[in-house]
């Protein structure tokens, strides 16, 4: 009998570890991901409630849309073990329609449905994949609740309106990788204090336009690498902030 209550009080903390690991209340939650495109079949019943949200493994742009339209109280999101693969279809986020979308990249409207123009405003906490080289055509457009955002060292594009609208993001690093960054790509980014650079040469914004309209510009600083300042000051795009500060050169002038 004695042995009997052992194997029972075992059983039930082995449910118990069980039941936290699958997290059924969607208030956090560690996935792995086996198979691109499943994301939605794994969290089952918890993704209207789930609030965190880690994941591990491959996944694409029919994940994203996942993300997107069907888990409206997710507020942080970490995706930095994930790896983004290739898909070809009319499942992805751009809608039905036979869209190519590359690996490594965040794929564009990834967080804003055109369709419906709806706009994840749930989201506070993003992490990125590390790997990722581009962020697609309106990514993050009118995601207003993010504060502070890292761009992965890898990232070479930032495409056009990628953080549009992102009124509540206050600071954002732009890494010496980042070679392009398309029309309207921080418009309406009223919330940005500083904005720090990267590039020993600007980024070419000609072909861009209102890249930072919207941005309080006079009093946003921007942090350019040490001997830019006056390069950046020149620069068609940079030149329009009042503030131009290089890294470790003190008071912005």
């Amino acid at each position: 009998m004695k042995r009997f209550g052992l194997w029972v009080s075992l059983f039930g903390i082995v449910l118990m570890g069980c039941s936290k690991n699958n997290d059924v209340t969607g208030n956090s939650s560690v996935v792995t991901v086996t198979t691109a495109g499943t994301l939605a079949s794994l969290l089952g019943s918890s993704l209207k409630t789930r609030k965190i949200l880690i994941v591990k493994g491959p996944i694409d742009a029919r994940d994203f849309v996942t993300i997107r339209d069907s888990m409206p109280a997710l507020t942080t999101l970490d995706l930095s073990a994930d790896t983004i693969v290739g898909y070809r279809g009319s499942l992805g986020t751009e809608g039905a329609k036979n869209t190519i979308y590359p690996a490594n990249t965040i794929p564009p409207f990834a967080f804003y449905n055109a369709a419906t123009q709806t706009n994840k405003t749930s989201l506070s906490t993003v992490s990125l994949p590390a790997k990722i080289t581009d962020i697609g055509d309106s990514a993050f457009m009118n995601c207003t609740g993010i504060t502070t955002l890292i761009i992965p060292s890898k990232v070479v594009s930032l495409d056009a309106g990628a953080f549009s609208g992102c009124s509540g993001l206050a600071d954002i690093t732009i890494p010496s990788s980042v070679v392009f960054i398309g029309s309207y790509a921080f418009y309406h980014c009223s919330g940005l204090t500083t904005i720090e650079v990267n590039a020993t040469t600007p980024i070419d914004l000609s072909q861009s336009i209102s890249v930072f309209d919207g941005v309080e510009t006079s009093s946003c600083v921007l942090y350019v690498p040490v001997g830019t300042k006056s390069t950046y000051q020149a620069a068609t795009g940079w030149s329009v902030f009042s503030y131009i500060s290089e890294l470790g050169g003190g008071q912005a002038v």
